[in-house]
């Protein structure tokens, strides 16, 4: 079966309702004929037919949320009834959401996954090798973990028609070639790469070796690593699709629209032809290939080949029986897939192909977990032998030491942890607010000393940060289009500027990659490793990444900010857009002065964005006169073939055309690796995200017209042009022409130094000795819309600067709990700050004795891994918690012991603070060593007590006591374990 990215994303030139038979049509008039996770029992028959209970047919699909690659799967003999098979991620990243592409082998059984955090997908390398890899049993739910990263770019992983699998490992411009990794589903083995000089794409397992697109052609490829032309084509193959008898079925563009070829016995023969998105390929099980969609005429199909009447999009059964697509609302597009009704899980929409009818399923996602009978206090108490080992409590921390929470010999500016530096986390109101002040250059507003606990002195943030002048603006249309900034804040970081946080809750700055950790290249044993040198130190919402390392350890060449400016940015949204601003202005600046003017150059309109959005991505390579390439590079190029060539517009409507269907296709940020960098920034300037702090989350851009000539003209918007008669298509020929040397049908053989093994193809640049260099960046002017000032897209303002609005009020979230109110008098609270701390929204931590300590643990001498994935929000006792994940395995642990003071003796009652907020662990384990130095054990379910004082129980002790919380005690998987305050009351 394809990835399913590649189904999900062919274009809607044509709908289901046009597919086949009359009967399609018909049947979309109906209702769903259900609602919840399986067909209802009663409506199986006129659904499905009446062999449903015989057959074989599996339906499966993917949807992602911040808790993993959730593959589902559901089989027609139970009415297709979804269940989770596997949760597929990794720990230590803060991410929004995981996302993935994954195929079936041929035996139904096994999914093959490829999967990663949501903003592997703005970073070049990251999204094309960084992605983790796994095979999943989707009878037993077993998970076999492969030690290989490989490309998030939609065709990969290639199933083939047994139990193979291809994984690709693409190049950039910095690492050129391709590495191609064959991987024994069964087994879970993984052969040594194969390496291809060039671009290689859709690659699939055949024989001993592969078949994949290169260039505009076919190429067969050995095992080791000879590769041999099959066949040519009118445009790039793409959609491979292997069938039982050894043949190969590819999609390619034609003059007119697309076809669908199939490749065997040294013959390329012709399979359908037609509008180009408009049909598609389907694999499914036993070999079997399925031709999707509506072609325009279809010839005599062999074999194992056949029709079925399923829109190109959807995720095919294994048989062609149920065509599935996953459904997500703006509000379900967030971290939590919560909907509005706070229902978790994922919509899907069947359709049986073999009736027309359809079926809506609500299913959840997160693993069964089977609740504890409500309990009195905390739970059960029972003795236990006695354990080792007590926490440290120094007051005084070393840097590096295992007991500090934070990283003080980092890279970064501003560290994790650190109990004085927390980050405040804005309302998607008070993100517009500043957006729309900043464009105009009204962020302006005093933060005094001290303000929000961030221990700066007074600032304003467009003073720290001063907005630049726009090149070839003109008075009145001088400033950036503030939904453009608005769909980079979106895409960077889904709004966050504190990590962990929801709005009005302080955090952890939110930080990309910290740790310097290797998880993009092809050794997984590194994954843990801490590299403080490889640290990429992009802060906050923007991501600011400029100048915001620690004054000892910059980046060649990069100016290092004033340590008031990173600590500001880290903290302050408002900065942070403020300096994210500037880069985008410069960006322009820079393209614009270099010639790359989009359309009439206004600023104040969305498309004309394209080029600086994608340099402020992946950076810009200024002409230095010399004659070697410049521009912005191969890797956001919308011609490049790691992108979908059917992709439609990102979060685009279904159908433009539709008076009817003016919802934005939200599924799209479930698989963003489909769309260059600006492409989805445009996506987001035109559909926000629904954040349920305040409904939208911003005022969206518009465009003039009617709702169909609007709908028309956004649908453009992004590069995208309608062909009459076609539908919507990217226009990868705009990016690749003579300007930048790069000619689709070319064929010339690289011959600069290194590149001598290099094939044949379509770039014609040459270096400053004649030679061709393969490089092909694009540096010249680009109008794909005739009237600009008519049908560009229009920014939208709801803090109007002149109007004097004053920054919207603070989220709600979790407040603190800073009293002591609830516990019995004389209660000695041990907090897990030192008493005296100021915390954001508590005046302070109120510790009145005993001591709290942490220890870390790790993967190697001096690195303390486990502090990667721990947190801190100010929602806990006092203004302050911490959290860590369950998981087994030293290199996760976190304990922290509470102590009273040691002279006291005799019965204590113990009482632990549950924080609201990140602890959610259903078994926590308090180990309480009281005088016989035995250790009770007390498991406590946080999500139940959540916000509240848990009696732990009663004991005796002659010096003292420690409570002690270790989070790889917890069976929990993934579920968050918290530490916070301690109480204990004498008698």
């Amino acid at each position: 079966m394809l990835s399913t990215t590649l189904r999900r994303t062919l274009a809607l030139a044509v709908l289901a309702t046009a597919l086949v038979a009359p009967q399609l049509a018909r049947a979309q008039d109906r209702a769903p004929a259900t609602v919840g996770a399986s067909i209802a029992a009663g409506d199986r028959d006129a659904v499905l037919g009446r062999g449903w209970r015989g057959s074989t047919d599996r339906a499966w699909t993917t949807t992602g949320d911040a808790a993993g690659l959730h593959i589902l799967v559901a089989d027609a003999r139970d009415g297709y009834a979804w269940r989770t098979a596997a949760t597929l991620a990794e720990p230590g990243f803060e991410t929004d959401r995981w996302v993935g592409n994954a195929c079936l082998t041929g035996s139904g059984r096994r999914v093959v996954a490829v999967y990663a955090p949501r903003t592997f997908t703005n970073h070049e390398q990251l999204g094309a090798r960084g992605g983790f890899t796994a095979v999943v049993d989707l009878d037993t739910g077993a998970v076999r973990r492969l030690p290989v990263t490989s490309s998030l770019a939609y065709f990969n992983p290639g199933c083939g028609a047994g139990e193979t699998a291809a994984l690709t490992q693409e190049g950039d411009e910095q690492r050129p070639g391709t590495r191609l990794v064959r991987v024994d589903a069964g087994t879970g083995r993984a052969a040594p790469p194969v390496r291809l000089t060039g671009q290689v794409t859709s690659a699939v397992p055949t024989g001993d070796g592969f078949t994949a697109a290169r260039g505009r052609g076919l190429i067969r490829v050995s095992a080791t690593g000879r590769a041999t032309a099959l066949t040519g084509a009118a445009g790039v193959p793409f959609g491979l699709t292997v069938d039982g008898d050894g043949g190969v079925s590819y999609l390619a563009r034609t003059a007119s629209g697309m076809a669908a070829r199939r490749v065997a016995g040294g013959r390329d023969t012709l399979l359908a032809q037609g509008g180009f998105g408009a049909f598609g390929l389907a694999r499914g099980s036993a070999g079997r290939v399925f031709l999707t969609g509506a072609p325009a005429s279809v010839a005599v199909l062999p074999a194992r080949l056949s029709r079925v009447a399923a829109d190109p999009r959807a995720d095919l059964s294994t048989g062609g029986q149920l065509a599935v697509e996953p459904q997500l609302t703006a509000a379900e597009a967030l971290p939590s897939g919560t909907a509005r009704d706070g229902t978790a899980g994922v919509r899907l929409a069947g359709r049986a192909t073999a009736t027309g009818r359809t079926a809506a399923f609500r299913v959840p996602t997160a693993p069964a977990v089977t609740a504890p009978a409500a309990p009195a206090a905390a739970g059960t108490t029972k003795a236990a032998p006695a354990a080792a080992a007590a926490a440290t409590t120094t007051a005084a921390l070393a840097a590096g030491s295992s007991t500090d929470p934070s990283d003080p010999e980092g890279y970064c500016s501003i560290p994790r942890n650190q109990t004085g530096t927390m980050a405040y986390q804005p309302r998607p109101r008070q993100v517009e607010w500043a957006v729309d002040y900043a464009v105009f250059k009204g962020l302006t507003q005093l933060r005094p000393a001290g303000y929000r606990k961030f221990g700066l002195p007074a600032y304003a943030p467009q003073a720290m940060f001063p907005p630049r002048d726009l090149v070839g603006a003109v008075p009145g249309r001088d400033h950036v289009a503030a939904q453009i900034m608005l769909g980079i804040l979106t895409q960077e970081s889904n709004l966050w500027q504190a990590s962990q946080a929801d709005s009005g809750e302080y955090g952890n700055p939110l930080i990309g990659n910290y740790y310097g950790r290797h998880y993009y290249d092809a050794n997984t044993a590194d994954d843990w490793r801490i590299n403080w040198a490889d640290a990429d130190c992009g802060y906050g919402i923007g991501q600011v990444t400029d100048g915001m390392r620690a004054a000892a350890h910059p980046k060649p060449g990069e100016h290092i900010r004033q340590p008031t400016e990173q600590r500001a940015i880290a903290l302050d949204y408002a900065a942070n857009i403020a300096a994210g601003l500037q880069i985008l202005q410069d960006k322009w600046n820079e393209t614009m002065s270099a010639g790359l003017v989009v359309h009439n150059g206004d600023p104040t309109r969305i498309e004309n964005w394209f080029f600086a959005v994608w340099a402020y991505n992946s950076g810009f390579h200024p002409d230095l006169h010399d004659g070697s390439s410049w521009g912005v590079g191969w890797g956001n190029n919308p011609a490049n073939p790691r992108y979908d060539p059917t992709r439609h517009p990102f979060l685009d409507v279904k159908d433009p055309r539709k008076t009817d269907d003016n919802v934005p296709v939200f599924t799209d940020a479930a698989h963003p690796q489909d769309w260059p960098y600006q492409e989805k920034v445009i996506g987001w300037a035109a559909a926000s995200i629904d954040t349920g702090d305040d409904g939208a989350g911003y005022r969206i851009a518009y465009w003039n017209g009617d709702t169909l000539t609007s709908r028309l003209r956004r649908s453009a918007a992004s590069g995208f042009a309608e062909v009459p008669g076609v539908g919507f298509r990217p226009r990868p020929e705009l990016f690749c022409d003579a300007t930048n040397s790069c000619s689709p049908g070319a064929r010339v053989q690289p011959d600069e130094p290194g590149l001598e093994g290099e094939k044949p193809g379509p770039c014609l640049h040459r270096n400053i000795y004649g030679q061709y260099d393969l490089k092909c960046w694009y540096h010249a002017p680009v109008q794909w819309k005739t009237d600009c000032p008519d049908s560009c897209g229009y920014e939208g303002i709801r803090y109007d600067l002149s109007v004097g609005y004053t920054e919207p009020t603070d989220g709600t979230h979790w407040p603190p709990q800073c009293t002591t109110s609830s516990l019995p008098a004389g209660a000695v609270i041990v907090d897990d700050l030192p008493a005296g701390t100021v915390t954001p929204r508590c005046p302070y931590a109120s510790s009145t004795g005993g001591s709290f300590g942490l220890e870390f643990s790790g993967v190697a001498a001096g690195e303390y891994t486990s502090k990667i994935d721990f947190h801190q929000l100010d929602s806990g006792y006092g203004g302050h918690m911490w959290f860590a994940r369950a998981r087994g395995g030293d290199q996760f642990r976190v304990v922290g012991t509470w102590r009273t003071p040691v002279e006291w003796t005799g019965q204590l009652t113990v009482y632990a603070y549950v924080p609201p907020h990140g602890a959610k662990t259903r078994n926590a384990v308090y180990q309480i060593r009281s005088v016989d130095n035995r250790i009770r054990l007390v498991t406590v379910d946080q999500s139940t007590f959540a916000g509240r004082w848990v009696n732990l129980g009663r004991f005796q002790t002659a010096a003292g006591l420690t409570v002690r919380l270790d989070n790889t005690l917890s069976d929990s998987t993934e579920a968050s374990v918290g530490y916070d305050a301690m109480a204990f009351v004498r008698g």
